[in-house]
């Protein structure tokens, strides 16, 4: 024994090292193929997302247009008549962020912020945004009175130009849209703009961030991703503002985060983007082995400068991943050898199993064979009977006694009914039970009934159909029994079994005399009967609680003076009761009467 647990143990951790190595590269090449549905699934939002930007800037542009006009409304044309308070009024009504008036410095080809509700936008100049490109834009607007289309950068409407949103030149901590308006009516340029909140609130709802949230909570293995600029990232694009690091518009990671940095990404990148396909690799960042994963991707629709080159980076948790593997092999290890060392155990059950199923179909076979013997005596006691009745008849006959002979095969053909009457259960076993009782009943004058309703919707295994008919053809010898002391013609016994709320219920009647209310605990105990001792064990009763009480069934006793009812009621599985037809049968018990 000892050698085969060792043996068996030693297989089992080469088989354990084997299935981790071949699960680790079966995890590892699956989360490969998830990051491949995750990078798809965000490359498409991104599409999405920019084609939605460009819409939501219109809208926004529309908008601040329409505040420019009302603002123009409300104010004086002149620059030198407008005060800050009344530019605080009309942003308070008009229900944007904040609102400048610019002054043209013709000459110098420069504007300068000189009424704002803004301290900080006062005295602000423009010549060097965008490298030039938001001045030129200004001076069309007020030389013209509408400024030349720049491809994606900002939207054109009559009189007016929005910028892209960006981070504000006055307050590096703020985002915003700025909107420009001028039609020749006053001196000033007019710019409302409006907080990033709204824009925020866009991207939360319904943008990339949103995406990759949601992607992250689906792999728990994921332990962060981000979008970048790779053209930041390799250094291939120097950033206009060097004294503002943190300019919206030329940040390297444009979603998501990127705590997790490497020395090898850019070279990475850089042959992802060479191959333009995926690039992985296992490495060790931050004291933790992760899987990175390098994913190229381009654009064709953009509201963003210079971002139309971007890589998704997956970074996944190999230490997790190898680790909960790990645990589970930890946990089928233990299992194994519990396995192993139970395993003798089980063969001991098994065997005692089988000899107790054994000693239950000898059992059963005991009882059949004794039927059957009663069956068959019963059977030859009447065709040696039958004989006697043949020379009767003929004797009969001879005599001319027609009407005697006429009484005689009246009775005769009670008896032949008896014995000729096909018993039509859809479970075989019941109906060897019943062709038994039958001979029974005949052989000892007992007016036997059976009633078996709606079989064929059940479906028992052959062990239960086993207890089942022991505890039927228990019922029925207790009740031959009670009866065998009345007159002939009044021994009654019906049998009755129907389904009746997924519950198997068996009832056995008999007309027999009351069983006294002291006694009716007493007769379900081994060993108690009121038989005489030399003819039963007082085991009858007792089996048939104990086999219902297995299926978690009970036995009721209704005993009065003009009827005595056994009722065995056992619980239906799902997989034993094929219809759920309702049966009631009460209307059986009346005829006893």
């Amino acid at each position: 024994m000892i050698t085969y647990i060792l043996a068996t143990a030693v297989l089992l951790l080469l088989l354990n090292g084997i299935y981790y190595y071949t699960m680790r590269n079966t995890l590892l090449d699956g989360q490969k193929q998830n990051i491949e549905i995750m990078t798809s699934h965000i490359k498409s939002s991104l599409e999405i997302t920019q084609k939605g930007e460009m819409l939501f800037e219109e809208v926004l542009a529309d908008k601040l247009r329409m505040a420019s006009i009302s603002a123009q409304g409300m104010l004086p044309h002149k620059l030198e008549d407008v005060t800050n308070e009344q530019l605080i009024e009309v942003k308070n009504k008009l229900g944007i962020e904040g609102l400048t008036l610019f002054k043209y410095l013709k000459d110098q080809n420069n504007f300068v912020g000189v009424k704002s509700t803004d301290p900080k936008e006062i005295g602000l100049t423009t010549e060097k945004w965008g490298s030039g490109k938001w001045n030129t834009v200004f001076s069309e607007l007020m030389d013209k009175h509408d400024a030349t289309p720049i491809e994606n950068f900002g939207e054109n409407l009559p009189h007016f130009w929005a910028g892209p949103y960006d981070t504000s030149t006055s307050d590096p901590t703020r985002i915003s849209k700025w909107g420009y308006y001028n039609d020749g009516t006053t001196d000033y340029l007019i710019d409302p703009y409006i907080s990033e909140d709204i824009i925020n609130r866009f991207h939360d709802q319904a943008g990339v961030e949103f995406n990759i949230a949601d992607q992250e909570r689906n792999n728990p293995l994921v332990l962060e991703v981000g979008i970048l600029n790779d053209k930041i990232l390799q250094g291939e694009w120097k950033a206009p503002n060097p004294a503002n690091p943190e300019w919206h518009s030329e940040r390297m990671v444009l979603y998501g985060d990127y705590t997790y940095t490497s020395p090898q990404d850019q070279k990475l990148a850089q042959q992802a983007f060479d191959q333009m396909k995926k690039v992985h690799e296992v490495m060790e960042i931050n004291g933790r082995m992760v899987l990175r994963t390098y994913s190229p991707i381009t654009l064709e629709d953009n509201v963003n400068k210079g971002f139309d080159r971007m890589l998704i980076i997956v970074t996944s948790d190999m230490d997790k991943m190898t680790s909960d593997l790990i645990h589970k092999e930890i946990r089928i290890s233990i299992v194994g050898l519990i396995f192993v060392l139970i395993g003798a155990l089980m063969l001991v059950a098994v065997v005692r199993y089988i000899r107790k199923q054994t000693e239950l179909v000898d059992d059963v076979q005991q009882m059949y064979l004794q039927n059957i013997e009663s069956l068959f005596r019963t059977v030859k006691e009447y065709r040696h009977d039958f004989i006697n009745h043949i020379f009767a008849m003929s004797g009969l006959a001879k005599i001319k006694k027609y009407n005697e002979l006429e009484r005689y095969l009246q009775n005769l053909s009670h008896i032949d009914k008896s014995l000729n009457e096909i018993i039509d259960i859809p479970i075989p076993a019941f109906n060897g039970l019943i062709q038994a009782k039958l001979a029974q009943a005949l052989e000892r004058k007992i007016h036997f009934e059976y009633r078996f309703t709606h079989f064929a919707q059940l479906h028992l295994d052959i062990v239960k159909i086993t207890n089942l008919v022991r505890v039927a053809g228990n019922l029925i010898d207790n009740a031959f029994y009670a009866v065998q002391d009345l007159e002939e013609s009044k021994r009654r016994v019906t049998m009755l079994a129907y389904v009746e709320r997924k519950t198997l219920i068996m009832q056995v009647l008999n007309n027999g005399e009351a069983i006294p209310e002291e006694i009716r605990e007493q007769i379900f105990e081994h060993g108690f009967s009121t038989k005489p001792k030399k003819s039963n064990s007082g085991l009858g009763l007792a089996i048939v609680k104990q086999i219902a009480a297995s299926y978690n069934g009970r036995v009721l006793l209704e005993s009065t003076d003009e009827l005595t009812c056994f009722t065995i009621e056992i619980p239906l599985t799902p997989k034993e009761l094929v219809s759920k037809e309702p049966v009631s049968l009460q209307d059986d018990r009346a005829a006893m009467g």
